[in-house]
């Protein structure tokens, strides 16, 4: 019987927060996007949480080679 490799992958996720000073939620929210878009906010300005894995994420991607 011939062996195979299979690739497969596990996502792997990280939420963290940016502070900004708006007049309401909603405003904060749109700063917070401007400037993701505009390059002036970046990942290096977020405080960071753990690492997590997403929940249902393990897959085969569909590469298999024969070993």
């Amino acid at each position: 019987m011939k062996k195979f490799k299979v690739s497969v992958e596990r996502k792997l996720y990280v939420t963290g927060f940016v502070e900004v000073e708006a007049i309401d939620e909603l405003a904060a929210l749109r700063e917070v996007n401007a400037g993701i878009a505009k390059g002036t906010i970046l990942i290096r300005d977020a405080v960071w949480g753990d690492p997590e894995y997403e929940d249902h994420s393990f897959d085969a991607i569909g590469d298999v080679d024969e070993v």
